[in-house]
């Protein structure tokens, strides 16, 4: 299949069909993410969807490796190929890893609906497991060793483990062939169980107890002319929030639960958790399962720079692949800078204009003559001067509006180098763009920000930008899109997102409408004179107590209101919809802050930053979520 003009189409990683197109478009800083003892412990890798779960997978299979080795000295394969050798899952040589890749979204949670007991749902699961493991296994390890499955399988060797059942008509040792003869037939049993209207008494069919195929699925017992696979055995299972929570509760407590000799890798959404465990995102790990990667919360950890890093790194190998137009890195399709002649005059206008203003309050406060003296004398860029006077206007509001003035003596230019922070300007930047209808939201770093951690975000926001690009770069036009344009872009783009949310996410209606409160909410507060929250408030926050509430089902079952808030919280945090911070000290308690998706930062005209945002008592958000958001009578008092 010929490739898409625009690359940055190919957002999920099961769409792109060559191994090398997809290795070509892998970040090599995606990795970065594992940890040093991979091959030691079970892992659990969880994420909003597009996070990169599936990708990062995909890698691991033998076909990628293959192609990773095969292109190890290409420019944009080395580094790939580094990474990888030092995780010991390639060599000079080969790969030394057999990734066995299974999608748990094909027939498992059909088995939940069978009319039989819990026990034998389970022992059906574990058999159907057992059998497309085993499948998996055998298809992995030919492509591994390039001969081609099923012809070749009578060159596998298996030797079971002492422990496994004798009546499953399994010799040690079998042979490929055998194998894959027996997982076929177990297989085909179970899912003609699965799709027939006879009773289930009409087949034999008694399931398996434990997962046994990993016992012999490893490299001690899983030869290839009589010589061990490879170095090691991974297992990835996929789409686990596909099982129904019994399947899901039931697998991961087996896993970790038992000693096998292969690596697990777990790769679920964050839809698949309950209200506890969605709750509970953002506090330590591991406790239940061992070691947990939630995608985007290790991008907002020690690596939120490095987001932007690989993103960047990300785009540009996906500009350098466009079909129809040559373009060489992402960045260069984005002008970053209102320092541009075209927007001069516009700065010098509205520079005037605030200063004006500023004249005439201190004209009739002497306070602050001083203040607007040293203003009248800065140089720099008209940009510079105009944000530096709409600074000015903030701090003489604040000052304003402070409870008690003692005498009106004048503020000297020392006491404004003391209020004036990078919070403020960071604020005036924001008042004076909306106010002169400059454009605000434009540039790499603004666009990696709006992406919220999410990498299929980010392509999906780029998406736009660059097809603009490639079809000016084939009318020989500037292919550099102005600020103006790339907003103009994106708002567009993020309404279209903001239209369909209802029928993306679970519990559509009454999320969108909770958003759509906070979103007002910090309008209101934001756009106050003063920005008393600088550069903005782009979240909320509920007591740590307010959310060991929302966790216990004893309050929730006995609260519809509170059910319904939970709910609502736990699909915004499972969609990305709202970014989870746990333990946040301020005013002497600890607050579970939730900050709005940046992308929705944008879809209600708030700025980029982090920091702001302002307590609500559970009470205050189940009322939006009946009703929109209105300022109280003394939230306006004081506005």
């Amino acid at each position: 299949m010929r490739e898409p003009r625009n690359p940055f189409r190919l957002r999920a990683s099961e769409h792109i069909e060559s191994d090398e197109t997809f290795v070509r478009l892998f970040s090599p800083d995606v990795l970065d993410m594992l940890p040093d003892n991979l091959w030691d412990k079970h892992q659990i890798i969880r994420s909003a969807p597009g996070g990169g779960k599936t990708s990062l997978c995909r890698l691991f299979t033998p076909k990628s490796l293959l192609t990773v080795h095969a292109l190890r000295t290409r420019d944009y394969t080395k580094d790939i190929f580094q990474r990888l050798k030092k995780l010991d899952a390639i060599s000079d040589d080969k790969p030394l890893v057999l990734g066995i890749f299974l999608s748990c979204s094909y027939s498992y949670a059909s088995l939940d609906d069978l009319n039989i007991d819990s026990t034998k749902k389970q022992r059906l699961l574990l058999a159907l497991l057992n059998a497309r493991i085993t499948l998996a296994a055998l298809n992995g390890a030919l492509t591994l060793k390039e001969h081609s499955y099923p012809d070749d399988l009578g060159k596998l060797s298996i030797r079971l483990q002492d422990d496994i059942p004798l009546d499953l008509g399994l010799a040690s040792p079998c042979n490929g062939q055998e194998l894959y003869d027996w997982a076929r037939h177990l297989e085909k049993t179970v899912c003609d169980a699965l799709d027939s209207f006879a009773p289930l008494e009409d087949f034999n069919l008694q399931g398996h107890e434990t997962l046994f195929s990993l016992n012999f699925i490893n490299p001690d017992s899983f030869s290839y002319d009589g010589m061990p696979i490879t170095k090691h055995i991974l297992i990835m299972l996929d789409d686990v929030h596909h099982l129904t929570k019994n399947q899901r509760r039931f697998l991961l407590d087996s896993i970790i639960a038992s000693r096998l000799p292969v690596s697990i890798w777990i790769a679920e959404r964050l839809e698949a958790l309950d209200v506890d465990e969605m709750l509970s995102l953002g506090a330590s790990q591991g406790r239940d399962y061992g070691s947990v990667v939630t995608i985007e919360d290790y991008w907002r950890g020690p690596a939120s720079k490095k987001f932007e890093k690989t993103i960047s790194n990300v785009a540009d190998r996906r500009a350098s692949d466009a079909k129809d137009a040559e373009i060489g890195s992402f960045a260069g399709c984005l002008q970053d800078s209102l320092d541009g002649a075209e927007f001069q005059e516009e700065f010098h206008k509205g520079a005037e204009t605030v200063a004006k203003r500023a004249r005439e309050q201190a004209e009739r406060q002497q306070r602050y003559s001083e203040w607007v003296s040293e203003r009248d004398n800065l140089s720099g860029t008209p940009r510079e001067i105009a944000i530096a006077w709409r600074t000015l206007e903030i701090l003489i509001e604040r000052d304003k509006r402070k409870a008690q003035q003692g005498f009106d003596f004048k503020l000297g230019v020392d006491e404004l180098e003391h209020r004036d922070d990078s919070a403020v300007r960071a604020a005036a930047e924001f008042f004076f763009c909306k106010e002169f209808n400059m454009p605000y939201y434009f540039g790499l770093s603004r666009l990696a920000t709006m992406a919220s951690s999410n990498i299929e975000q980010f392509l999906w926001l780029a998406g736009d930008i660059f097809e603009e690009s490639v079809s000016a770069a084939l009318l020989k036009q500037t292919l550099s899109l102005s600020p103006k344009r790339q907003e103009t872009i994106l708002k567009k783009t993020i309404k279209e997102m903001w239209i369909s949310l209802p029928q993306k996410v679970k519990y559509g209606n009454g999320v969108k409408k909770f958003l759509e409160s906070i979103g007002k909410f910090a309008q209101w507060e934001t756009n106050k004179p003063n920005a008393p929250y600088a550069p903005g408030v782009t979240g909320i926050a509920i007591s740590m107590a307010d959310r060991d509430i929302l966790r216990n089902p004893d309050k929730t079952g006995k609260d519809p209101d509170l059910a319904q808030l939970a709910r609502i919280l736990t699909s915004c945090i499972a969609y990305n919809l709202l970014e989870v911070t746990l333990n946040q000290k301020c005013k002497g308690q600890y607050w579970m802050v939730l900050n709005l998706n940046r992308m929705l930062c944008v879809h209600f005209d708030l700025p980029m930053q982090y920091g702001g945002w302002r307590e609500k008592t559970l009470k205050e958000l189940i009322i939006w979520l009946k009703k929109d958001f209105v300022p109280s009578k003394k939230e306006q008092l004081f506005s």
